[in-house]
């Protein structure tokens, strides 16, 4: 008769607790694929009225002004899916691979509310309380401006995957960005 080895009790544990790690693991990455595209939530940009329409399964459920990127930095046309949300993020110039220099006009370091990213480049749509212009002057570096309110209203309803289509800019993917 073959002779049993105990193993002690906390090797047990430790065994249990590794495995229990790895269940959960990947139990919490099993949704965390790419973004889908939404059918549901639908957002037009106008670039040539400055306005913005929001449609939820094809009604349309709100209307913003909105800003865009000013000569240089035009923001891309094109359809994108909401690709993450931050309610406040830091968005800098450097990081968005315009300029690091403080002397730069072109620089910026901002503390940023309520962003729903539309690029990995950094196209985001999100409040601009400094932006006095919206609606009739283009001031930003790529972004997409909205008034603070409105900028809420719109982080609150969207979800990640919403389509979310630009047009009329003058901009092409992969220009550069940033608030």
């Amino acid at each position: 008769m073959a002779r049993q080895r105990k193993v002690p009790s906390s090797r047990l544990r430790d065994a249990a607790r590794l495995a229990l790690a790895g269940v959960l693991a990947t139990v919490l990455s099993l949704g965390a694929g790419p973004a889908r595209a939404s059918a549901d939530h639908v957002s037009t940009l106008d670039a040539a009225t400055h306005r913005m329409t929001v449609t939820d399964h094809g009604r349309t459920v709100m209307t913003f002004t909105v800003g865009f990127g000013k000569p240089g930095f035009r923001t891309p046309s094109g359809t994108f899916h909401v690709l993450g949300k931050d309610a406040v993020i830091k968005m800098t110039s450097c990081s968005a691979k315009i300029t690091c220099d403080p002397r730069n006009p072109n620089y910026y370091a901002l503390t940023v509310h309520w962003a729903v990213r539309l690029t990995s480049g950094g196209v985001f749509i999100h409040a601009a309380p400094w932006n006095h212009a919206i609606g009739r002057t283009d001031i930003s570096h790529g972004c997409i401006h909205l008034s603070t309110a409105d900028a809420h209203r719109f982080y609150d309803f969207s979800r990640i995957g919403d389509t979310v289509m630009v047009k009329n800019t003058g901009g092409r993917a992969g220009s550069p960005s940033g608030p």
